[in-house]
């Protein structure tokens, strides 16, 4: 079997596996912390109508602190800039890293072509 039609029938059962898991999310709706489905738009709009009985441990402590600790209304902003900040930097230090990185040899490489393209016409 030819190689580039095995590649395209991949691709096309990723595809069709991934609508068809979009389409049940968005049926359905999003699994909250508690187990139950949830409408975000709404609860987005108004978080006074969570149901709060359920959670424990941290997530205790992020939807019912997070306010007072750290002044972010939203609790996944208060989690990655605030809890996890640290972390975060680190991140993106290693992100910026790379992208530097990659300049640098891109740079050099482009700069060994036209060496080399000089050295031809002489």
């Amino acid at each position: 079997m030819n190689k580039r039609l095995l590649a395209y029938i991949a691709l096309a059962v990723i595809l069709v596996c991934g609508i068809y898991a979009v389409s049940r999310h968005h049926n359905e709706g999003s699994l909250t912390h508690d187990g139950s489905y949830s409408n975000l738009k709404d609860l987005y709009e108004d978080p006074g109508n969570m149901d709060l009985s359920q959670v424990n441990g941290v997530a205790d402590v992020i939807v019912q602190e997070n306010l007072s600790k750290t002044m972010a209304a939203n609790n996944v902003a208060a989690v990655v800039y605030d809890f996890r900040g640290f972390d975060t930097l680190g991140e993106s230090f290693i992100l910026l890293t790379a992208i530097a990185g990659s300049f640098i040899v891109l740079k050099s490489v482009a700069v060994g072509e036209k060496g080399s393209e000089k050295k031809e016409d002489a």
